[in-house]
């Protein structure tokens, strides 16, 4: 394979010699006539290997050296030299030279040390790039992907700033994570190409490149970058679906960013693709893996506890029909109602017959709502993508609310006001999904509140074709920076312990299979609304 080679020496026909021989090699060959021009190079590209003169005018090989390796440390450099003086030797090797070639140069000597310094500058940025892989793909933290995507690409691309920009609901972008901008200004600049960018996906999909050797057509309103800043634009894309943008920044005058380092960066974003990718499949399959364990429990909750709370259940429903049975022998004015009075009754014996009964009573009540609660679990974990038909909604939200009791009864006062007759077409389970993540978040937002009410409000009705469903908190609300990215895969605020960032997500992603979307509207001390829309069943007759 040809590399990018850098020639640099002050005798004409020298450099016309290297240049002949390593180009029917089939590098691409750059010459340069000094140091100084060949800083100028380096700085309007990237070159894989250098090879330069150690004594030249203005700029010597040893200098050059070590601006190479400061500016472009991936960059190999051969030093050659007529002089075989040890301590230029051992000076240009503690600089970090590939190695030393003695003039006159030995074609077969020559072509050996190209050969290897270009080897060994592939294996170095395959290296970087299985190191990056690993960094990626065994982010076991999916929330912090993104930052992993951004130190990743800012030490690989040797750059100042990197920012990644993830789109919200509205496909408006937003900030995922940055590191290393200099200013508000400088971040919302960055937000602006990221947006011009991702308008033209998915006709064009090209990286851009801006700065000081150049700009981008597609740009022409922002060609006044300040004069030392360089940007490269990467669009991170499957197929037609924008996933995000990422933005690179140099502020080095000395080697802004060309496009002959596109090569790296397009390796960087299907890398930075992939990651996004996986991340979401992820946290997608463990969401389904944790709803098919609980189908396994579940199955097995119901074998183990369904018969002997049937069993209760029937034997509690016997209890009461014989204590009505028993009140109306010791009263035969007693019709199970109303209080049992008369000669036989002694306020003693009234009180526990009524002890009894309300024992009774709450025992049936535990026994049923065991059954229901196993009932809702297995039918929460189901797997019915398939399934298609009509459903009342109104149970769906019945069962997410009794699952999330556990969670919401310690935190909040739950309303319900639910409007009958509402059907919706698709996964019962899965929309009963969707209500139980909106519910345990209301839980969690009021879990520390210390707000004067606190309430988890829910409830549904109709409005044309749609059926609306509102759950609402008069928690602390959500923080206006925060509301457009709540549900931006990867975005959470409850820190690394708690959430994945991954629940609203794949909410939303559940609420529009079923042809519906899910909004949010937020005031800070006053709560939260998340309002669901799907399409309801068209009502008989119109």
């Amino acid at each position: 394979m040809g590399g990018q080679i850098l020639i640099v020496d002050d005798e004409r026909d020298i450099r016309r010699l290297l240049s002949d021989m390593l180009s029917l090699e089939g590098h691409e060959v750059t010459e340069a006539s000094n140091g100084v021009e060949a800083l100028e190079r380096l700085r309007k590209a990237s070159f894989d290997l250098v090879v330069t003169d150690v004594r030249m005018p203005n700029l010597g090989g040893v200098e050059l050296l070590r601006r190479v390796r400061e500016a472009s440390p991936s960059t190999e450099v051969i030093i050659a030299t007529a002089y075989a003086e040890l301590d230029t030797a051992i000076e240009c090797m503690r600089a970090g030279a590939f190695d030393l070639l003695r003039k006159p140069f030995k074609l077969q000597e020559l072509f050996s040390c190209v050969s290897r310094a270009l080897e060994k500058r592939r294996l170095n940025v395959s290296t970087d790039l299985v190191r990056l892989s690993q960094v990626l793909f065994e982010q076991n933290a999916l929330e912090q992907l993104p930052r992993a995507i951004v130190d990743s690409v800012r030490s690989f691309m040797v750059a100042d700033a990197v920012l990644l920009a993830l789109p919200d609901t509205d496909g408006k972008l937003q900030v995922a994570h940055a590191h290393g901008l200099a200013s508000e200004a400088e971040t919302a600049l960055c937000l602006a190409l990221g947006e011009q960018l991702s308008r033209l996906l998915p006709q064009d999909q090209t990286p851009a490149v801006l700065g000081p050797l150049g700009g981008d057509w597609r740009f022409k309103d922002f060609q006044e970058l300040p004069s030392e800043l360089s940007c490269l634009l990467l669009p991170l894309s499957a197929g037609e679906r924008l996933l995000g943008v990422l933005v690179v920044l140099r502020r080095s005058e000395a080697r802004p960013l060309s496009r002959g380092e596109l090569d790296r960066a397009s390796l960087l974003s299907a890398h930075a693709v992939l990651a996004l990718e996986n991340g979401r499949m992820a946290g997608q399959l463990s969401a389904s893996e944790r709803m098919a364990s609980m189908g396994l429990v579940a199955a097995g909750i119901s074998h183990e506890i369904n018969n002997p709370a049937s069993f209760v259940l029937s034997n509690l429903q016997y209890v009461h029909q014989e204590l009505a049975a028993l009140g109306r022998v010791l009263n035969p004015t007693f019709d199970g109602r109303a209080e049992p009075t008369g000669p036989l009754w002694g306020d003693r014996e009234q009180e526990a017959f009524e002890a009894i009964q309300q024992a009774v009573s709450e025992a049936h009540e535990g026994a049923r709502r065991i059954c229901e609660i196993v009932r809702d679990m297995r039918a929460l974990s189901r797997v019915d993508e398939k399934a298609a038909g009509w459903f009342e909604l109104n149970e769906a939200i019945r069962s997410a609310l009794r699952i999330t009791r556990a969670e919401t009864t310690p935190a909040a006062t739950v309303i319900v006001e639910l409007a009958e007759g509402l059907e919706v077409r698709g996964s019962p389970s899965r929309v009963s999904q969707v209500f139980s993540n909106l519910l345990i978040n209301a839980a969690q937002a009021l879990a520390e509140w210390k707000g004067a009410r606190r309430e988890i409000r829910v409830s549904s009705y109709r409005a044309g074709d749609r059926a609306l469903i509102e759950v609402a908190d008069t928690g602390p609300g959500i923080a206006p920076e925060h509301l457009s990215r709540v549900f931006q895969p990867f975005f959470t605020t409850k820190g690394m312990t708690t959430g994945t960032g991954l629940g609203l997500s794949i909410s939303r992603d559940i609420v529009r299979r079923l042809g519906g979307d899910i909004e949010v509207q937020s005031e800070q001390g006053v709560g939260t609304v998340f309002t669901v829309s799907l399409p309801a069943r068209p009502i008989e007759g119109t």
